[in-house]
């Protein structure tokens, strides 16, 4: 079965060369730029098409990989066309193959495939795919089709409900995009003390990179240490007095939760005086 891309940005760059270079034939690209569809074809040795009817007779299985914002446009699109048994698929992490409105009137099947990755170059990105784990959800026709064929590649996948697609965005954007912020957030600290801001994320990338080796051997509730582990509440006090005005409710927000974790860590330690000292803590109080 040939696939085929919409979009020649870095998702379809990546898994075009990923499929690729896996024995899964993919026809091509086509793409608002043609200079895009281009390039791409010419890295995962396929063909960039002119003409979506042309595209559409080459291909099977059709991945949508534009910018969310333009997934029901490029629907739209396809609609135009005789797509009867194409298998439309597209690869966004929050949007639901509900997009794919009244798809069934056109003989045709749809299907969101989101791959749990941080695609960060177009060259380089499909190297580390095959740690990647894939949800998906869809019409049941191909699901199973669709599932083996992720799990051929060496892939671990998740069928995920199309009404559970927000909560699910809500989880990656978590660990990927707002975790970011809250590493930066601890970079800002450490160059108030002077260091800079380089200097500062080489020497706590150690740390990082230390936590995150610890739960993936050890998991979350055994990785935790730190002032609330220990019930330390002077240290968190400490803490308390010198941070930005602004910063004070993601640090008791994220503080109380790791209490959760703590507790089953520690069941004979008692963390409720940390707990109301947590809760009570506000800024009026604090100003």
């Amino acid at each position: 079965m040939k696939i085929g891309f919409i979009g020649a940005g870095k998702v379809g760059f990546s898994l075009g060369k990923y499929f690729s270079i896996n024995n899964i034939e993919v026809s091509g690209y086509y793409s608002k730029t043609l200079e895009s569809a281009k390039e791409a074809a010419q890295f995962t040795n396929s063909k960039f098409y002119t003409d979506l009817k042309d595209f559409l007779n080459d291909t099977e299985f059709i991945f949508i990989t534009t910018p969310d914002d333009f997934i029901s446009t490029v629907w739209n699109d396809l609609k135009n066309y005789y797509i009867k048994d194409k298998i439309i698929c597209h690869c966004s992490g929050s949007i639901s193959s509900e997009v794919f409105s009244n798809i069934s009137n056109f003989g045709a099947y749809g299907y969101s495939l989101h791959a749990m990755y941080a695609f960060s170059d177009k060259y380089t990105s499909y190297k580390d795919l095959n740690s990647a784990y894939f949800s998906l959800e869809g019409d049941s026709k191909y699901l199973s089709y669709i599932e083996s064929l992720i799990k051929t590649l060496g892939n671990e996948i998740i069928i995920i409900e199309k009404e559970k697609k927000y909560l699910y965005h809500l989880a990656s954007v978590t660990v990927a995009n707002l975790t970011l912020s809250l590493l930066n957030t601890g970079v800002d600290y450490l160059s108030l003390c002077g260091v800079d801001k380089n200097d500062a994320l080489k020497a706590l990338l150690p740390l990082i990179k230390n936590n995150l080796n610890n739960i993936e051997e050890k998991g979350f509730v055994k990785a935790v240490t730190g002032p609330v582990d220990r019930n330390d509440i002077g240290t968190i006090t400490n803490h308390l007095s010198v941070i930005p005005k602004e910063d004070i409710l993601l640090y008791t927000n994220l503080s109380n939760k790791l209490v959760k974790l703590c507790k089953e860590k520690n069941p004979d330690k008692n963390y409720s005086q940390l707990e109301t000292y947590l809760g009570g803590y506000n800024d009026e109080k604090h100003s």
